[in-house]
């Protein structure tokens, strides 16, 4: 059986969505019968290989919609800064401005090219630029993978091309919308299409070239489609899915709760598409009990007819937890996108408020995104000496040597990092909201959960469960109880539910 995981796109600022797809592959790794690969749609700059190889997948894992339209296997980048340089027949000068960009400059002319490189000083992508303005951008895997073309800095079109150097498909943009799609006899896909006939498959639309692919995709009748983000995807799938199954994850709050609290249910603009479709969707997949009970009251709320089954499957694994003898009680830590709505401000404010009654206090911020915001927080708290941002890095073994968890997050729909977390053996202090957090943390057993405010008190509460938990006296015990919480999500127990769906044969 190939199950296909569909998603919009991977970068260095990882959500949430991509680890949950790599603890899947590590739970798919275990299940002999199962061949999984992770398709991604967006169109990306950088090396899709750069990305993906961070998070473990294997290259023949990954699926690049541009890549399958020609053929392409994704590879990293293998052309050295040097072996570009040579194929400038003008005379030139170079000259590396950044670690990671070396400018090529035509000499007696307006022309520059601009060389961003990646791991191992490897080209990555050529920019073009004539004075100011960029004309071209050309992309490298282990050949010319696609090229760009630029008027008045705007988007106009892409050219995709074979290994072999053909021209697979052009796309042309308007607004950095796709207008059309051509695809051409070189295509692997050409042959395929019902609606090939001498010149270029011509496709109107986004929608329409994502049906192309996918149709081609989905070929074998056991083949099974997770979409991991449907907005701007699912249209592509809809009407080539034929007979096979399909499954929704879930992977944030399914609804906005304050107009619920006014009586109206609005749907997250995020599943909508797939929540009002019962005929298509074989079941929606949500990570904790309490989100599967809820989504199933609000889809019965709808009436007969409405229905969709919901699923409960863990987005996360706990990798043989083990609380660590060794730690520092005053060591505090958090991973996550640097994002507005982690809400990382709360947490420096709130460790700043704490290190006035524990002076020793400090707090690491693991991730990536953008630092600004929170860099002002910290100069503004005056916080530089105990708050650091520790940019990305695999935390593996690495969170047990910390004395607790802190997250200030409003909305999860699992919450991965406090998995991590419990499973290394930390106690964890953060608001009382669902979904994860009340299902991995049990009030002063194994942390604290307090009352989310939307105002100052936020950051009092917070500061104020640190000190409590740092200074009870209860802090091993809470760090035995975390381990013994994250047994419940061990590998081998979210493997049996995954083979027990997908053993299943399509419902009508």
């Amino acid at each position: 059986m190939r199950v296909y995981n569909v998603n919009k796109a991977v970068g260095l600022a990882s959500s949430g969505v991509e680890y949950a797809q790599r603890y899947r592959r590590e739970v798919f790794d275990g299940i002999a019968w199962v061949e999984d690969y992770y398709v991604f749609t967006d169109y990306i700059s950088t090396n899709l290989a750069v990305f993906t190889a961070r998070l473990g997948f294997a290259e023949a894992q990954v699926l690049w919609i541009y890549n399958l339209v020609t053929g392409r296997q994704t590879l990293p980048c293998t052309l050295s800064v040097d072996e570009f340089v040579s194929t400038v027949a003008q005379p030139h000068t170079t000259e590396q401005t950044q670690p990671d960009c070396t400018d090529v400059v035509v000499t007696d002319s307006a022309v520059r090219y601009r060389v961003r490189t990646g791991e191992g000083q490897l080209v990555d992508r050529v920019e073009t630029l004539v004075g100011d303005q960029l004309v071209r951008v050309d992309h490298y895997d282990e050949t010319l993978n696609n090229v760009e073309h630029f008027h008045d800095n705007q988007l106009v079109r892409r050219v995709f091309y074979t290994p072999d150097g053909r021209v697979g498909a052009e796309q042309f943009y308007r607004n950095s919308e796709i207008t059309r799609t051509l695809v051409t006899p070189a295509s692997p896909l050409y042959d395929t299409s019902p609606s090939s006939f001498g010149g270029n498959i011509v496709l109107e639309s986004r929608s329409q070239f994502f049906q192309l692919v996918f149709a081609h995709l989905f070929s074998r009748p056991d083949d099974v489609v997770v979409v991991d983000r449907a907005l701007d995807v699912i249209d592509g799938i809809y009407p080539v899915l034929g007979d096979h199954r399909l499954y929704s994850v879930v992977h944030a709050e399914h609804f906005d709760p304050r107009q619920a609290d006014d009586g109206v249910l609005l749907w997250n603009n995020h599943y909508e598409n797939v929540f009002t479709r019962p005929d298509l969707v074989d079941g929606l997949i949500v990570s904790t009990c309490r989100q599967k009970q809820t989504l199933e009251g609000h889809l019965a709320s709808r009436g007969p007819g409405g229905e969709i089954r919901v699923v409960c499957i863990p987005a996360g694994v706990a990798k043989t937890p083990v609380a660590s003898p060794q730690y520092d009680r005053l060591g505090l830590v958090t991973a996550s996108r640097l994002a507005d709505e982690k809400h990382l401000d709360i947490l420096v404010r709130a460790v700043a408020e704490a290190h006035k009654t524990l002076p020793g206090l400090h707090l690491d911020i693991y991730g990536e995104g953008n630092r600004d915001h929170l860099l002002a927080t910290v100069r503004e708290t005056q916080a530089e000496d105990y708050v650091r941002l520790a940019g990305h890095r695999q935390l593996d073994g690495v969170l047990g040597s910390y004395g607790l968890y802190v997250s200030a997050s409003t909305s999860e729909g699992f919450g991965l990092s406090v998995l991590e977390a419990i499973a290394e053996g930390l106690p964890v202090v953060g608001f009382d909201v669902d979904y994860g957090n009340k299902e991995m943390v049990a009030e002063g057993v194994n942390g604290r959960l307090v009352p989310h405010t939307c105002d100052e008190r936020d950051v009092v509460e917070i500061a104020g469960a640190v000190v409590d938990v740092l200074t009870g006296g209860s802090l091993d015990d809470m760090r035995n109880h975390s381990v013994r919480k994250a047994q419940t999500y061990a590998a081998a127990n979210v493997r049996t539910l995954w083979e027990r769906l997908l053993a299943e044969e399509k419902t009508c």
